[in-house]
C-alpha cells in the first residue's frame, strides 16, 4: 500500500506548544513581545547530521521572514510580580530562566514598586552567556535591583552555580524570607530546581537555626502562603 504526500500528513500528530516565558513588561515595551530563547543545535555522538531544536531554531532562522505566526499562550496565574508593591522579591532564574525576572524588573520600575528585587543568574561563561547584562548592571545603578549574584559555572576550576551564591549568601537570604520576601525560581525542573529547593532548605537550617524538619516546615509555610513561587519546566 503506497500513501501520498497528503496522506502522510494526516496521519501525523501535531506538535505541541512550546512555552516560552514573556521577557517584558507590556508597561516598557508596549505592545511588543520580548522573549529569551536558546536555540538547540547538536550533532549527537556517533553521528554526522546536526539535530536542531523544532521551535528554537524555527524563530532563530525563520521567524524574521514576512508573514504571521501562531501563538499559543498560556497564562501563569501564580507566577507574577508581588501584588504588593512594597514587597521584596528573590528570583533564581540560571539560563533562560531568566526571562519572567527581565520582565518583572521591568514592571517594578514603571509601576514605582518600593519593594526590594535581588537576583541570581548563572550561565557557564561570563564572556559569551551573560544575558541582559548591561540592563541588570544599569538596574542595579537606577537602584531597582538591589543585590545581584552571578554564577558562571566553567569560568573558574570548579564548578559554581546559583544554588552555591544562595549558600554563600545564607544569613541575609534568610533574613529577606523573614521580612516577608517572595522566593521565585525559574528554569530546568529536572536539576536546577531541585538543586535551589535543596539549598533553601539548608539556608533555612543553617540560618535560621532549625532542624531539617523544622526546616521543611518552614518552606511548606511559604508554599502555602503564596511567597515560595515556581515556573519550572
Amino acid at each position: 500500500m503506497q500513501f501520498t504526500a497528503e496522506d502522510f500528513v494526516k496521519v501525523l500528530r501535531k506538535l505541541q506548544p512550546r512555552l516560552y516565558s514573556i521577557a517584558s513588561s507590556q508597561k516598557a515595551v508596549g505592545k511588543a513581545v520580548h522573549l529569551t530563547v536558546a536555540v538547540v543545535r547538536y550533532i549527537p555522538k556517533g553521528k554526522t547530521r546536526m539535530r536542531k531544536g523544532v521551535c528554537s531554531s524555527f524563530l532563530a532562522e525563520r521567524a524574521g521572514e514576512p508573514g504571521s505566526l501562531p501563538v499559543f499562550t498560556h497564562t501563569a496565574k501564580h507566577f507574577r510580580v508581588p501584588e504588593d508593591p512594597a514587597q521584596a522579591t528573590i528570583m533564581v532564574g540560571p539560563g533562560t530562566g531568566i526571562a519572567p525576572f527581565r520582565a518583572f524588573l521591568q514592571e517594578r520600575k514603571a509601576t514605582g514598586a518600593t519593594g526590594k528585587n535581588w537576583l541570581f543568574f548563572g550561565e557557564q561563561h561570563a564572556a559569551t552567556d551573560f544575558l541582559y547584562q548591561g540592563e541588570f548592571e544599569a538596574a542595579q545603578a537606577d537602584g531597582i535591583l538591589h543585590r545581584f549574584d552571578t554564577a558562571f559555572s566553567r569560568d573558574q576550576e570548579f564548578k559554581v552555580y546559583v544554588q552555591h551564591r544562595m549558600l554563600e549568601n545564607a544569613k541575609d537570604l534568610f533574613e529577606w524570607l523573614e521580612n516577608g520576601a517572595i522566593f521565585y525560581v525559574c528554569g530546568d525542573a529536572q536539576r536546577m530546581a531541585k538543586d535551589v529547593d535543596l539549598a533553601l532548605h539548608h539556608i533555612v537550617e543553617q540560618a535560621g537555626g532549625k532542624t531539617p524538619e523544622q526546616a521543611k516546615e518552614y518552606v511548606d509555610v511559604l508554599k502555602k502562603e503564596k511567597r515560595y513561587r515556581k515556573d519550572v519546566y
